[in-house]
């Protein structure tokens, strides 16, 4: 059957072509039961023939649904969004997770305050589930947005009861960073970390402090330090532990923004990377092989994280449940070896 451009196909010509009814057709379009696959693909097939596209009005009001997830990322703010190597790393896999599933994603820009200020316009009927990113251990988002009822995923985000959450391993990741530098001879190790108001403060802290216990090597306190994933920060923090009577000769960064301001630092201090000071960041950036030398660093796979992460949400805007022992997703970090790290000197 063929439509000229000015015959619009219905939903019945689709089913009528296909030879199948309008209920599996609107099965198709909506996902909302498992068909054969060379049904799927049939229908999937004509609907592309005849140019049919459902309208997205009239579905939202016959399923109640909108077939669009939400993202909000409380670790940068909206405008800085896709200049952030991790947020947009993640949001890449949520985008195209989202696109295989046949759903849209709206970005919120909207920073969070408090619930009675912010809940509202995350719930309001624009999506079907919220995705929340790396919200700060003081914001009461995920609480606030479990009790509306609406699904919600939760990334790099503290355990709560029934609330899904995906994450690389960030104990694992920073203890193999610290554990390379190990193997290299280093016994003086600092780290200059992430936001301590995150959730993946701790258990790097964690994984920092176990690395160097289980070699016996000495804890200082004082070397192991939070940051604000800043540039500035982490300089000021470098210099002035290079200027100590005996500083380190490695420091652990909690992310590769970090990683290349201690490099920065250490070049304004006429200190060599890695001759004399060996540097490890985190994330494997694109700035990662842009630095000089370049940056040994943990890669998180964030496409992983964002895939996981939708998927797990569309299958709770689809009415599935989530197995208690599903919950909790950890990612498997990589180190991966570059020119910042050689022998302590």
């Amino acid at each position: 059957m063929s439509f000229s451009p000015d015959t619009k196909p219905t939903i019945k010509d689709v089913a009528r072509v296909c030879g199948v009814s309008v209920a599996t057709v609107s099965y198709v379009i909506n996902g909302t039961r498992v068909l054969k696959q060379d049904t799927r693909e049939r229908v999937l097939k004509a609907m592309e023939e005849m140019n049919y596209h459902p309208n997205a009005v009239a579905r939202g009001l016959s399923s109640k649904r909108v077939h669009t997830l939400g993202v909000h990322c409380g670790v940068v703010h909206s405008h800085e969004f896709f200049a952030n190597p991790y947020a947009s790393g993640i949001l890449q896999g949520v985008l195209k997770r989202a696109a295989e599933e046949g759903f849209d994603v709206t970005l919120f820009s909207r920073r969070w305050e408090n619930a009675a200020l912010s809940a509202p316009p995350l719930s309001d009927g624009r999506t079907d589930g919220i995705l929340v990113i790396a919200p700060s251990l003081q914001s009461d988002i995920l609480s606030s947005l479990s009790a509306s009822q609406m699904p919600l995923v939760a990334i790099s985000a503290a355990s709560q009861p029934h609330l899904p959450i995906v994450d690389v391993d960030n104990y694992e990741g920073m203890k193999m960073a610290v554990r390379h530098l190990i193997e290299l001879g280093h016994t003086r190790i600092a780290a200059i970390l992430g936001n301590d108001d995150l959730s993946s403060f701790v258990p790097r802290r964690q994984g920092v402090c176990d690395a160097l216990t289980e070699a016996d090597l000495q804890v200082r306190p004082d070397w192991i330090m939070a940051s604000r994933f800043s540039g500035e920060w982490a300089f000021e923090q470098t210099s002035a532990l290079l200027q100590s009577s005996e500083p380190p000769t490695a420091i652990c960064a909690g992310n590769d923004t970090i990683a290349v301001a201690i490099i920065e630092a250490a070049r304004y201090a006429g200190v060599c990377v890695p001759e004399q000071l060996s540097v490890v960041g985190f994330d494997d950036s694109p700035s990662a092989t842009l630095v000089t030398p370049n940056l040994t660093t943990v890669r998180q796979p964030l496409l992983e994280i964002g895939n996981c992460a939708a998927g797990l949400l569309i299958d709770r805007m689809r009415g599935h449940k989530v197995a208690d022992d599903e919950r909790h997703h950890l990612l498997s970090p990589e180190l991966i070896v570059r020119g910042s790290t050689s022998a302590a000197p």
